[in-house]
């Protein structure tokens, strides 16, 4: 196992502490810590330990750090953890790949809108319409208030109030 560790890295051209007893001791508790939470199985403990150091060289925080078993060993609960993270994340990259091969591409046209659909926005409090409009006034306003409790503050209030104008200019009635 240290062996492994040093080999991945000077393939890296990263040297390795020679390792003393404080590291095969602390690298054999290792082990058994790991064994024994696999069911005694220390062929599964070092699997997963020597799976572990390969991955190293892809997470250049802990390619940093550990560059003795004893230090692998120190560090096992996070590194075995961003591992498993990374194990994660990478999973899910690949089920949205394959998620995303049995698509079928995106039209180069939107889909078309029934005319009555396309004139009837109705501007909100939210609306970006209004937002853009009111954005260079914020500062007028209080923002003191809230709209949940039934007490909206004044730029809320200004913003409906902005947004009943743009609905009128547009035809829109809206429901008081």
């Amino acid at each position: 196992m240290m062996g492994h560790l040093a080999s991945v890295r000077s393939r890296l051209s990263l040297t390795t502490a020679k390792p003393t007893k404080r590291d095969l001791s602390r690298i054999g508790r290792l082990v058994d810590r790991i064994a024994e939470a696999h069911a005694g199985d220390h062929a599964a403990a070092l699997a997963l330990i020597l799976a572990v150091i390969d991955w190293l060289p892809a997470n250049p925080y802990w390619l940093r750090r550990v560059d003795s078993a004893r230090r692998l060993a120190d560090n096992w609960d996070r590194i075995a953890n961003d591992w498993a993270v990374d194990r994660i994340e990478r999973q899910r990259e690949r089920d949205t790949e394959t998620r995303g091969r049995d698509r079928k591409p995106a039209a180069s046209k939107p889909t078309p809108m029934p005319e009555r659909h396309s004139k009837r926005h109705v501007h909100s409090l939210i609306c970006e319409h209004v937002l853009d409009d009111m954005r260079p006034h914020e500062a007028e306003y209080d923002h003191e208030g809230s709209l949940r409790n039934g007490n909206p503050s004044e730029w809320q209030m200004a913003c409906m109030r902005h947004a009943d104008e743009l609905n009128r200019r547009d035809g829109i009635e809206v429901a008081a």
